[in-house]
């Protein structure tokens, strides 16, 4: 099954296997804008192009601007979606994510260690398990 648009609530992915494609779809989201009276914010619009794992299917290494409605879109090699963090490397992982998360770990704990430094174990168990985790 194909999939080009992914919608949760007011944020929108497009999925296009070309440059082309991508433009035609940002194209259709301008024009459905325009008829709902609405607008897209081209400030908090990216573009992040995942390459092919096998280097010799590369066929570009850069492309065009995606413009919608005459403003153009920033490329970026990473970007938050949903709180998650995606990233066009080739290595299938999420490591940023999980970096990001693990640092939050870490902020929270220390906050909760400054916080309460008075209050007995058990407390601060239960404050760790309803905060940091």
């Amino acid at each position: 099954m194909f999939v080009n648009i992914l919608a949760y609530a007011d944020d929108i992915v497009l999925l296009a296997p070309s440059w082309r494609g991508l433009q035609y779809l940002l194209n259709i989201v301008v024009q459905g804008n325009k008829a709902i009276d609405m607008s897209l914010n081209a400030r908090k619009s990216v573009c992040m192009v995942f390459s092919p794992r096998d280097r010799s299917k590369v066929v570009m290494t850069t492309f065009p601007s995606l413009c919608a409605d005459s403003e153009t879109l920033q490329f970026v090699p990473s970007f938050r979606y949903l709180g998650h963090v995606i990233t066009s490397n080739n290595t299938g992982t999420d490591d940023a994510d999980i970096l990001r998360e693990v640092t939050n770990i870490f902020v929270h704990t220390n906050i909760l260690i400054r916080k309460y430094s008075k209050c007995s174990v058990d407390v601060k168990t239960v404050l760790f398990k309803a905060y940091c985790i």
